[in-house]
């Protein structure tokens, strides 16, 4: 089987037309393209095509027509026990602190997508490399100055 994702779709095919200060409709082309190119595909066995889009107001409505991009699925935002388990997955691999409650994080987290959890822990985490650097630099330079450690 073939998988064609178009990752961002709404990039690449908003409605013909919409590009306002589009030099010479260039994007209006790209679309046609793309329609002429999935004109047909659907027809073949074992060729899939899939689009993922935070916008699907701005597509173009002929990408969706039958033989194209014909079913939406609709992905809604993760709920409570959702962001627990994205959490979770994220900083599987990290230590984290006794206090650290993923129940209250998640629950104060709403609307968000798993994106945003993923970033909110990779921040933590460097956050935690920064300050542990400052704290053993800070340490190592009072046990300098008790002359604990020659400069």
């Amino acid at each position: 089987p073939c998988v064609l994702f178009f990752d961002e779709l709404d990039s690449i095919a908003k409605s013909r037309g919409s590009s306002l200060g589009d030099a010479g409709g260039s994007g209006d082309r790209v679309m046609n393209q793309i329609l002429t190119e999935m004109d047909g595909v659907g027809s073949k066995k074992n060729i899939f095509v899939i689009g993922a889009t935070n916008r699907p107001d701005i597509l173009d409505p002929a990408i969706m027509r039958p033989g194209r991009l014909d079913q939406l699925i609709f992905i809604p935002m993760p709920d409570l026990a959702a962001r627990v388990s994205i959490l979770k997955a994220n900083l599987r691999k990290s230590p984290l602190a006794k206090d650290v409650d993923l129940n209250f994080l998640a629950s104060h987290t709403d609307k968000f997508s798993g994106a945003d959890l993923t970033e909110i822990c990779q921040r933590a985490a460097k956050f935690a490399i920064r300050e542990s650097i400052e704290k053993s630099i800070e340490r190592r330079r009072l046990r300098e100055e008790a002359g604990e450690l020659e400069e």
